[in-house]
């Protein structure tokens, strides 16, 4: 059993550390809302790959990916994989152009209402918020019940320690100490990753002896026909994939690369890093339930090392978790942050510019606050997920195809949004969840496409029949 003690010095160490480094890397760096919210052309590849990767692969990858490969086997965690590289080959194909269309953008918002206009915009704003503060409050939900489970730490405790730590550092160095953890963290979450993997062969005894038991405990898990799986591995798929290109951190970072060369290095880096991660840590789910071990699949790769590690290579795992958390929680707050201070001047017109600054840091308070109290009930968010994720698949055509057809109109956009995720409704209600989010994406690009035709057509007929004009 590992102490209280324990649990709470690495807590406090692990926060107070990042702290620190955030806060002194950004003294002097930040003295406009731009250097804040954006850090725009600030960045290189190396620094963009490790802040994209740490972003996304936050304390999740020890939680959703296990479960993955727990419930639904190999087959589940290659489409679940899949899902997270086609998130970044979609960044590496629309986030440039987004770019040239809108060179002074520091969000998604930016784009949507240049686009299409308010309506969408609005649309745009509150689908991003409320998948941001649903991630933000499911990351310090997640640590604070492995930190429950170690040592029976209370899970308010751990959430105002993490959430209090990168607030501090967030809201005084903004994108800029954001991005610059991340790199740390990302280094030392690789280095964890190799030290548990190694720890799960050597003290379950061998590679082929782990595979020999899981396989005969559990063949179904290895079943590349399992349909089960199959439809599992593509329901995530879809739901990571439209729910994460409304995530504002993504597009801040975007906006902090150098040039578009060194966007495009970045994003393929992350492809090439993430796919073995995904599949690493779904393995691992994959080992816990063969084993016999995983008594909840959300748990699976804490119940295997917890039964085969001793006492400090918990600790470590337990470290791994508090940077991963760290890491994803300081990109939700900033991201939050920049929607609504670039938001609320747009909406509240009665903000002064030169106020923006102090009113971006306030914000960054008021935001934590009501995260770290959800985070301290132990709610499952798993549902509020799901549900982001039907309105993500049913709005992302919609917003994303009008970059690419110049006829696709607003209102054309915000009706295929609708019957998009009014489609889907009644199979998340019976619980079929592939249905439920793959419908919402045909319906909405099957109006988009058929409505930007006929606009085309409505437009080349007025034209036709328009009177010519004298020389």
């Amino acid at each position: 059993m590992i102490s209280y003690f324990n649990i709470m010095a690495l807590l406090a160490l692990t926060v107070v550390t990042f702290t620190i480094i955030g806060v002194l890397y950004s003294r002097g760096k930040i003295e406009t809302m731009d250097d804040f919210l954006t850090a725009r052309g600030s960045t290189g590849s190396k620094i963009l790959s490790a802040t994209f990767l740490a972003s996304f692969l936050g304390v999740f990858i020890l939680f959703t990916p296990p479960e993955a490969g727990s419930i639904g086997g190999i087959i589940t965690i290659i489409g679940y994989a899949i899902g997270v590289a086609s998130l970044y080959f979609a960044f590496l194909v629309i986030s440039p152009k987004i770019k040239a269309y809108l060179p002074e953008g520091s969000t998604l918002n930016d784009y949507a209402l240049k686009r299409y206009g308010f309506k969408m915009y609005i649309l745009t704003v509150l689908l991003s918020i409320f998948y941001m503060f649903v991630h933000l409050v499911a990351e310090l939900t997640a640590i604070g019940l492995v930190a429950y489970e170690l040592a029976e730490v209370p899970l308010l405790y751990t959430a105002l320690f993490i959430g209090i730590g990168t607030l501090i550092y967030t809201a005084y160095g903004g994108l800029r100490a954001s991005m610059f953890t991340d790199m740390i963290q990302m280094v030392l979450v690789v280095i964890l990753l190799v030290v548990v993997t190694i720890g799960v062969i050597y003290y379950g005894g061998g590679i082929g002896e782990i595979l020999g038991k899981a396989t005969t405990n559990a063949p179904h898990l290895f079943d590349f026909k399992n349909w089960g799986g199959i439809e599992y591995g593509l329901t995530l798929c879809i739901g990571v994939f439209a729910a994460n290109l409304f995530h504002q951190g993504y597009w801040q970072r975007v906006y902090a690369g150098k040039d578009d060369k060194t966007l495009r290095t970045s994003l393929i880096t992350c492809i090439l890093i993430a796919l073995p991660i995904m599949m690493l840590t779904g393995l691992l789910g994959i080992v816990s339930t063969g084993l016999g071990v995983a008594e909840s699949p959300s748990v699976a790769l804490f119940s295997l090392v917890y039964k085969l590690f001793p006492s400090g290579l918990i600790i470590a795992v337990f470290m791994l978790a508090l940077v991963l958390v760290m890491s994803t929680v300081d990109t939700l707050l900033n991201a939050m942050v920049a929607t609504f201070t670039i938001d609320s001047q747009r909406i509240f017109k009665n903000i002064k510019k030169e106020s923006l600054l102090t009113f971006a840091r306030v914000m960054t308070v008021v935001l934590i606050l009501p995260a770290i109290l959800i985070a301290s009930k132990g709610y499952s968010v798993l549902y509020l997920f799901f549900v982001a994720d039907l309105v993500c698949a049913g709005v992302f055509f919609p917003l994303f195809f009008g970059l690419f057809n110049p006829h696709l109109t607003e209102r054309i956009a915000l009706a295929a949004a609708v019957l998009g995720v009014v489609s889907g409704v009644p199979f998340f209600v019976a619980n079929k969840l592939l249905i439920a989010f793959a419908l919402p994406v045909i319906t909405s690009a099957t109006i988009c496409i058929i409505g930007s035709i006929i606009t085309k057509q409505s437009n080349v007929s007025k034209n036709s029949l328009a009177p010519a004009k004298d020389h």
